[in-house]
């Protein structure tokens, strides 16, 4: 934060002198040398203005990412519990402990449950998501690694990601597919085309995963056709181009 505030002030210092400068030089300028000495200085300001913008919001990225990575280190005992039944007067931490007990064979003590409440608007459709924060990391995770025992249950757990984490991961889900991109420790993991498996916690960052995968794709073989669910070219679409030659 401090080093933002510094270079916002050198940029007002500097914004203010070379605007001094170009206002001197509009009042001495003659006729004969007003275009040519003005365009120089507007277009050396102008570059200075440029440079200065795009400094300032690096800066202003790299706080915005620690404040994510804060705000997501607090996170780190939270789970969210979805598809739980939610009926009146219910109470939660009994609820959760004896489907984990039924489930992922874990027992967990009532107090183990630090905290734990729905979240949002009640709804007569679906079943509000529980959040649930554990007194202890390990239980956290002792939960989190059995998650997979709770298929076909109808009940999911997902970890409690920050809004820019949340949109990144979505985002990732549309862009490289489901079963391709997933959530560990606050992070998302996302399977590249090469087999390996990238950390990303931003937009920015999934947006140079995806250029790179763009990248990389002419130099595949067309005739191969597309190598996973990723494909964008069905061989149906190969056969009618064929034909149509």
């Amino acid at each position: 934060m401090e080093s933002l505030h510094l270079a916002m002030a050198e940029m007002q210092s500097s914004f203010t002198t070379q605007m001094a400068e170009f206002q001197r030089g509009l009042e001495q300028a003659t006729a004969c040398n007003t275009v040519a000495t003005l365009g120089a200085q507007f277009l050396s300001f102008k570059k200075f203005v440029l440079t200065s913008l795009t400094n300032l919001q690096r800066q202003a990225d790299l706080l915005q990412q620690e404040c994510d990575r804060l705000e997501m280190q607090g996170r780190r005992k939270i789970l969210l519990v979805h598809g739980v039944p939610e009926k009146q007067g219910e109470e939660l931490a009994s609820v959760l402990v004896k489907l984990f007990s039924e489930h992922l064979s874990l027992s967990l003590p009532v107090d183990a449950l630090r905290r734990c409440h729905r979240m949002g608007r009640a709804s007569k459709t679906k079943s509000r998501p529980i959040l649930v924060k554990l007194a202890d990391v390990a239980d956290r995770d002792k939960l989190w690694f059995s998650k997979t025992a709770l298929k076909g249950t109808g009940v999911t757990i997902s970890e409690f990601l920050t809004k820019a984490r949340h949109d990144t991961f979505l985002e990732a889900r549309k862009r490289v597919g489901v079963n391709r991109c997933w959530t560990r420790n606050g992070t998302i993991v996302v399977a590249t085309a090469d087999g390996s498996h990238r950390r990303i916690t931003n937009m920015a960052e999934l947006d140079g995963i995806v250029a790179g995968a763009t990248t990389a794709a002419p130099h595949s073989d067309p005739a191969a056709g597309p190598s996973g669910p990723s494909g964008t070219v069905s061989g149906a679409a190969i056969s009618k181009s064929r034909r149509k030659k």
